[in-house]
């Protein structure tokens, strides 16, 4: 069921590829969307121009999230990023692009198969997406591999996604019915903090399958 974020209050820190889609996407539904970014870039004059507020923040304080219900991150915010742990404190719902996807997919939304891992996402994400086109199957490979998951065209079967260890952090409901991890090796633990932080995030792609509605793969 698609969330109902008319007339919800979200902040979105970080206006890359990931974080500029998923503001687009929540004005398009309605949101009154504040959009942050350390510096003035041309997707915060853009996003602006589109309805949401735009703010200049280099050093953004825990006041920035004064009235906000939703922090949606962008995939380089860490655990331990300032605003990210007062928004966590204070209670405030925080996520990634892909989790925003997750919950605005409607009724014809198509079946997400993901991968994640430490090595040959991409690689393996496109050839299950020709695999699924071959097969005669409407698809597409998104997510990671560079095209966001909030900018889904419609008509789609089935998707072949690609997550990285920082987006499915960021995730909570998020739960593709069939999710595989290719491999787990050192990286990123600057990010996470340790290697067991890391594995944790990349097992969030069998949340479906640990609570038996999905299916696990694992290499």
């Amino acid at each position: 069921m698609t969330a109902d974020y008319d007339g919800r209050a979200v902040l979105v820190l970080g206006t890359g590829t990931a974080g500029a889609a998923a503001a687009r996407a929540l004005l398009r539904h309605g949101a009154r969307v504040t959009v942050a970014d350390q510096k003035d870039t041309p997707a915060l004059a853009e996003l602006a121009a589109a309805g949401a507020t735009a703010i200049v923040a280099p050093e953004p304080k825990p006041e920035l999230l004064d009235g906000f219900t939703d922090l949606v991150v962008s995939p380089g915010v860490p655990p331990r990023h300032p605003l990210a742990e007062a928004a966590v404190a204070a209670g405030l719902d925080v996520y990634s692009e892909p989790e925003l996807a997750w919950r605005l997919r409607g009724p014809d939304a198509p079946a997400w198969l993901a991968l994640t891992g430490t090595n040959g996402k991409t690689t393996t994400v496109t050839m299950l997406a020709s695999i699924l086109r071959a097969a005669g199957l409407r698809t597409g490979a998104f997510g990671n591999i560079g095209v966001p998951l909030v900018d889904l065209p419609a008509g789609l079967d089935v998707i072949a996604v690609e997550l990285s260890s920082f987006q499915l952090h960021w995730s909570s409901t998020m739960a593709p019915p069939a999710g595989a991890i290719l491999n787990l090796a050192d990286d990123h633990l600057e990010w996470h903090g340790d290697f067991a932080a890391y594995a944790g995030a990349k097992e969030a792609v069998w949340r479906a399958a640990r609570a038996g509605a999905g299916t696990a793969i694992g290499n």
